[in-house]
């Protein structure tokens, strides 16, 4: 039987099947469902005690829980109410502290049930020594919170009782027992609590309230008589800075207000404490209470009437702003009123009373001798500028009778009273106003608005009436020089501008009254209005319809730009209107209308007697052109068909064909090429560039309307520009393949034709165009590819400098294409391509058989050089991989491509080079090696790869890796490969010289061979022997005797490296004691061994196997050089060794590249095939 049958059965009642299956299965009694329910949960739901007792001996687990709500067999008792179960599951040793998924322990949910008799048990069992009363769930609650939540004062009483419980426990969110009983009016929990001892009744939660500001919140004023009784401090504020006396004063609590206000306790009380927004409970009273609570404030001794919030607020204003009469009649009768009092912005409590008040309160301060009826605010307006904005005739009639109110008071921007009134269409206030002695009806504010410009701009038309009945001047301009009859006109308010119109006091209205722009009402009615107010204008006797703007446009120009053809019919009706009146710019209504679409107003303008169609503006633009550019292809039509001029010129020379084509508006191609009235269309005629309709299609890659241009009969396919250039040209330029395709099947079309430069369309394609616009014309019997420009470029130049390896490709296909073909400048494709970084175009050329890549320009610079100067590392490389690359060669300015890259300051490029086995020691024109350009630089860039050399270098300079770009790291690494740093250059200034840094030029001497003892100004290459020390130069050597070494004393058997000064020819090789000269007989102190030349040095690297390190070391290489070898060869043994000979070899001067030296070096590193192979190379 599975557990849930089981558990079913329990459910059902059926307890006998379950009792015979646990006697049979006692191993099964701990089994669990889907939910992780066992038998014993449900059991106890149930309250079975016979067969809880069955299961407990059979071994059920007491503390085992579910998977959904995390509960005992415990917690299921107690949340059903089984008390006798609870007792046995306790006695039986269930763990009283178990918390559930919430946290809460079996005591948790007997007091929130309030199941006092199972709290009883929990709590007094004998088995619970271990209870722990104040384990808190997961939001920090104790079973004490949930009595006090809760309201029982039998179950706090009994939690009390226990020994541990603590009153003072907080929640998470930091309520005490006290606040949640105070928070949820449970007065006699709270009574109950505060006799406990160490309670403390001025505890704040997370909002800052104590139970006495819980206790005024849910208006218990029990509790709070008790709580202030008990010694509640009165002035804590909460996290609004709001304490208990403001909370019943917000609240309304008169009852309240008197316990905090009349208590015994209360001495303390701060009456006048303000909370985080400045207000005292009199603020707060003023603004939302009643005059009961206002009253008993003001009968406190402390209460300051006074008191004013951060915005200069007193009690006065606020109850003006928010209040009745009353309780501005009690603060009036106060001594200390300010009634005078004003705030930030300067308004007295009249002017709040005027802006938000009634007619009582406005009464009752008016009636106060200290009002000032007078006083203004900040922006200068009077308690009468607000009251006529904002409030009833009834209250401007009030503060008229005032003796001192100034009708005609004026704001800091110039508004009257009428003005406002006006602009909000205070109808009865304006009429009002009127009948107000010395009222001024046509006051002007600051930008020069009279009531009336107001009322207008308002849509006030009641106003309206009245102002121009009393007065107001229908004809006073504003600031911007307009009438009320202009703003009411370019509002469209037809019904303003009748008023205006047609009142009996307009005699003297000024119908064409200009602004400050020269617009009169007509020109506003065309760009704004209807056809309605147009009528009304012209209905007016003396309606200027000629008026012109500052710019020169009339009504009509306005009614075609904007209008509808009603607008321009109405005023061509009228005798005085000019159908080609021209503006500043010269515009007429039909440019206008054609250019913006207007098909309806040209169609009409069209018919009009007079009309020139052909009119141009200051540019040189017919309407036709306005229309072709702005594609209005309708008006193209009705204009073409009106007999509009389409070969006319604007002022670039562009006819209406050009313009259409050059924006590729086909449709209207189409109109002017195909109608019946362009049989005169002159299809070539060029504009000031010289360029034709087809010049421009093929510029812009127009295909389709390349196609309609070609389909005329007269279209000249060859006809050129200013520059040269044909159709075709600018189709290859642009890359149309399509395009170039067309031209190409045209008879006739010249593809040999040239440029003034010298191109031809082959090179523009080269230049700019695809690979199949080059590959057309490559198709093409006529294409020259070896034609060349002015400067010599070829096609193929030209496609080596664009950087296409497709177009080379097809360029190097063809016969008669020449790779070494250079310009004028001495450039060949490849030093294009070089100077260009165009990698995959550099590779593909050195493929090419018979490629000059030492070919030299007009300034000596080989591909290599441009590379190098301009810094392309990737074409670098792929030339040092070439075998017939010149490493050593020199430009104009005696620059090898390793002084270039020096130059460059591109180490990356550098090592490439000093890898290939470069010169180290060439010299530019100023006689500057390597070092002294390095020495010049701050610091190098772009290593490529990393170069484990510098890190020697700068472990032996003592620097730090971030300074193995320095130019000092760099000097020490070329010096390392061989360079001079005690060369001098033509003004006698050797590298070292160049370094400012002394400790760096002393560290950077240790890779240098050593000077000389005495000169201290050549290299030392005379050694001593057997010591072997290296001591001075040639000419300090021919002129002294040496007996024995001044470093170690040993007495010398001989020297070496020293050369006759006389006939400069080097001594033979003798174990004697001294020699002589073959040409001048005399006897030397020295010997020399036979020179090692290049070509041994491959023999020997072939015998040498994996002893060449060690062989390295031995001659003198240092083990930095050596790993470098080993990682730039890493598979080839025989090429490491060969490499590290190379190095000894060219890092020598040649008196040291000895057999002697050689020989004594394999003798000691034991290397005896390679010792073979030398002598029986010098047998």
């Amino acid at each position: 039987m599975d557990v849930d049958k089981i558990i079913s059965k329990i459910q059902n009642g059926d307890f006998k099947d379950v009792k015979r299956f646990i006697k049979k299965n006692p191993d099964q009694v701990n089994n669990r469902n889907s939910k992780g329910v066992t038998v014993l949960m449900v059991a106890c739901e149930q309250g079975n005690k016979e067969l809880i007792t069955l299961l407990t001996e059979s071994g059920a687990d007491l503390n085992i829980s579910d998977e959904d709500k995390k509960w005992t067999a415990l917690h299921y008792a107690v949340e059903k109410h089984k008390t006798d179960v609870v007792a046995f599951l306790v006695s039986s040793g269930a763990n009283v502290n178990k918390q559930d998924s919430g946290g809460n322990t079996p005591l948790h949910l007997a007091v929130k049930k309030n199941y006092e008799d199972v709290v009883k048990v929990l709590l007094n069992s004998k088995e619970n020594n271990n209870l722990q009363v104040n384990q808190q769930n997961e939001l920090g609650w104790t079973a004490l919170h949930f009595a006090c939540r809760y309201g029982s004062k039998d179950v706090v009483e009994l939690l009390l009782k226990h020994k541990d419980t603590d009153v003072k426990a907080e929640t998470k969110q930091g309520s005490t027992p006290l606040q949640l009983a105070s928070a949820h009016r449970h007065k006699e929990v709270v009574d109950f609590l505060q006799q406990q001892n160490g309670i403390n009744a001025n505890k704040v939660d997370e909002e800052g309230d104590t139970p006495l500001h819980l206790a005024v919140q849910n208006h218990r004023t029990d509790s709070v008589a008790f709580l202030v009784s008990s010694g509640a401090n009165v002035n804590k504020q909460d996290s609004w800075g709001d304490t208990p006396l403001h909370l019943a004063v917000w609240n309304n609590y008169e009852d309240v207000v008197k316990v905090l206000l009349n208590s015994k306790e209360n001495n303390n009380l701060q009456v006048n404490q303000k909370n985080n927004f400045s207000a005292t409970a009199l603020h707060v009273a003023c603004q939302y209470g009643s005059k009961d609570v206002v009253e008993l404030l003001l009968q406190h001794k402390d209460t300051d009437v006074k008191a004013v919030m951060e915005d200069g607020s007193t009690a006065l204003h606020l109850a003006c702003r928010y209040g009745s009469k009353d309780v501005v009649e009690l603060l009036l009768q106060h001594k200390d009123t300010d009634v005078k009092a004003v705030m930030e912005d300067g308004s007295t409590a009249l002017h709040l009373a005027c802006r938000y008040g009634s007619k009582d309160v406005v009464e009752l301060l008016l009636q106060h001798k200290d009002t000032d009826v007078k006083a203004v605010m900040e922006d200068g307006s009077t308690a009468l500028h607000l009251a006529c904005r904002y409030r009833s005739k009834d209250v401007v009639e009030l503060l008229l009778q005032h003796k001192d109110t100034d009708v005609n008071a004026v704001t800091n921007h110039g508004y009257t009273p009428l003005h406002l009134a006006s602009s909000h269409g205070r109808t009865e206030v304006v009429d009002f106003l009127l009948k107000q002695k010395g009222m001024d009806v046509n006051k002007v504010n600051l930008k020069g608005d009279t009531p009336l410009h107001l009322a207008v701009q308002k849509h006030k038309i009641d106003v309206v009436a009245f102002l121009v009945s009393s007065g107001g001047n229908v004809n006073k301009q504003d600031s911007g020089g307009n009438t009320p009859l202009h703003l009411a006109v370019k509002n469209k308010y037809e019904d303003v501008v009748k008023v205006l119109l047609n009142s009996k006091e307009n005699n003297n209205l000024q119908v064409n009254q200009q602004n400050e722009l020269g617009w009169t009402a007509l020109h506003f009615a065309c760009r704004y209005g209807s056809k309605d107010v147009v009528e009304l204008l012209l209905q007016q006797n003396g309606t200027d319809v000629k008026a012109v703007m500052e710019d020169g446009w009339t009504a009509l120009h306005l009614a075609c730009r904007y209008g509808s053809k009603d607008v321009v019919e109405l005023l061509l009706q009228h005798k005085d209107t000019d159908v080609n009146a021209v503006t500043n710019h010269g515009y007429t209504p039909l440019h206008l209308a054609s250019s913006h679409g207007r098909t309806e107003v040209v169609d009409f303008l069209l018919k009009q007697k007079g009309m020139d169609v052909n009119k141009v503006n200051l540019k040189g633009d017919t309407p036709l052109h306005l229309a072709v550019r702005n594609h209005k292809t309708d008006v193209v039509a009705f204009l073409v068909s009106s007999g509009a001029n389409v070969n006319k010129q604007d002022s670039f020379g562009n006819t209406p064909l050009h313009w259409a084509v050059g924006n590729n508006y086909e449709d209207v191609v189409k109109v002017l090429l195909n109608s019946k009235e362009n049989n005169n269309l002159q299809v070539n005629q060029k504009n000031k560039l010289g360029s034709t309709a087809l010049h421009d299609a093929c510029r812009y890659g127009r295909k389709d309307v390349v196609e309609l241009l070609l389909k005329h009969k007269d279209t000249d396919v060859n006809a050129v520009e200013n520059k040269g250039w044909t159709a075709l040209h600018l189709a290859c330029r642009n890359g149309s393949k399509d395009v170039v395709e067309l031209l190409l099947q045209q008879n006739g079309t010249d593809v040999k034709a040239v440029m003034e430069n010298g191109w031809t369309a082959l090179h523009v394609a080269c230049r700019y165009g695809s690979k199949d616009v080059v590959e057309l014309l490559l198709q093409d019997k006529d294409t020259d590819v070896k034609a060349v420009k002015e400067d010599g470029q070829t096609a193929l130049h030209l496609a080596c400098r664009n950087g296409s390896k497709d177009v080379v490709e097809l360029l190097l296909q063809q016969n008669g294409t020449d790779v070494n073909a250079v310009t004028k400048q001495g450039n060949t494709p490849l030093h294009l391509a070089s100077t260009r970084e165009r990698t995959e175009v550099v590779e593909l050329l050195l493929k090419q058989k018979g490629i000059d890549i030492n070919k030299v320009n007009l300034e000596g610079d080989t591909p290599l050089h441009l590379a190098v100067r301009n810094q392309h590392y990737d074409v670098v490389a792929s030339m040092l991989a070439q075998d017939s690359v010149k490493l050593d060669i020199e430009n104009d300015d005696k620059r090898t491509p390793l002084l270039e890259a020096v130059y460059a300051a591109h180490i990356g490029i550098v090592h490439e080079i000093i890898t290939c086995g470069a010169k180290m020691n060439a010299v530019d024109k100023d006689g500057n090696n390597c070092l002294h350009i390095a020495a010049e630089k701050e610091e190098f860039h772009s290593e490529v790869k990393r170069i484990p050399i510098l890190d020697e270098c700068c472990r032996e300079l003592q620097l730090d890796k971030d300074r193995r770009l320095s130019e000092i790291v760099v000097l020490s690494y070329l010096a390392s490969h061989g360079a001079s740093l005690y060369h001098r250059n033509d003004e006698k200034v050797t590298p070292l010289d160049c370094i400012e840094n002394q400790h760096l030029k002393e560290k950077l001497k240790t890779f240098l061979q050593s000077l000389c003892w005495w000169c201290q100004e050549k290299k030392a290459t005379v050694t001593l022997h057997p010591c072997r020390h290296t001591i001075c130069c040639q000419n300090c050597c021919s002129q002294m005797t040496f007996k024995q070494c001044p470093i170690c004393r040993q007495h010398i058997r001989s020297i070496s490296g020293f050369v006759c000064p006389k006939s400069e020819e080097k001594a033979v090789q003798t174990v004697a004691e001294s020699v002589e000269c073959p040409k001048c007989k005399e006897k030397v102190e020295s010997f020399e061994s036979v020179m090692v030349e290049e070509k041994h040095l491959h023999r020997v690297s072939q015998k040498l196997a994996g002893k060449w390190q060690p062989l390295g070391r031995e001659l003198g290489i240092r083990q930095y050089e050596l790993d470098n070898i080993k990682e730039n060869n890493p598979l080839n043994v025989e090429e490491q060794g060969f490499q590290m000979l190379l190095r000894w070899w060219r890092g020598n001067d040649p008196e040291k590249r000895t057999l002697q030296i050689l020989k004594a070096a394999l003798e000691r590193t034991e290397c005896q095939d390679a010792l073979e192979c030398l002598s029986s190379e010098f047998n």
